[in-house]
């Protein structure tokens, strides 16, 4: 049998959008955001910021680079519930750009779904996961996502992993209806 040398996962992974499970770190890389449902999704704030293109300095499986975006969201799967946490940018974007979090009234007009901010006391989450602004549940979601775990390069809490090892690990399926897990599995031909 050959040995796997590259993450079919990168390969097609289309977004930075990362995911945590229930209030669990480590995070988990996405091969395609839940916004992919709204056609411009992409460029919402294009015409509110020149952003300016961002050196990263990543390791092979920690993040997924940018491919179009000007940002990437934080989502929350919490009580088999999908939520959209954060939104973050790559470049850094003066507060007087969306003064008042405009960001996220901008993204309630695009998903015409409110962030709610009792959801997030709800939960009670880490502070390291505590949503700027609430939590928006992701209803326009029914669709099918693949997860990996990310990559471990620098020790923390964690023991470096490497990459050929990592390679080796399979995604995970999401199944989602109206943004209700509706089914979770591990997929051995995708890694």
């Amino acid at each position: 049998m050959k040995e796997r040398t590259s993450s079919k996962f990168l390969i097609s992974a289309e977004t930075s959008d990362v995911l945590y499970l229930n209030d669990s770190t480590p995070f988990y890389l996405m091969e395609k955001s839940p916004l992919k449902a709204f056609q411009n999704y992409r460029d919402i704030y294009d015409s509110y910021h020149e952003f300016a293109i961002v050196e990263m300095d990543m390791i092979l499986g920690s993040f997924i680079p940018p491919r179009g975006n000007k940002y990437y969201v934080r989502w929350l799967l919490l009580d088999s519930t999908l939520y959209l946490g954060d939104i973050r940018f790559f470049d850094n974007v003066p507060d007087s750009v969306f003064p008042n979090n405009k960001q996220y009234r901008i993204m309630e007009e695009l998903t015409q779904v409110k962030f709610d901010k009792e959801l997030a006391r709800k939960y009670e989450l880490p502070d390291s996961m505590q949503p700027e602004e609430g939590l928006m549940p992701a209803v326009w979601v029914s669709d099918v996502f693949l997860i990996k775990q990310v990559r471990f390069a620098k020790p923390r809490q964690y023991p470096e992993e490497s990459y050929e090892s990592w390679t080796k690990k399979p995604c995970i399926e999401l199944v989602f209806q109206k943004g209700k897990l509706v089914s979770m599995r591990e997929r051995e031909d995708m890694y």
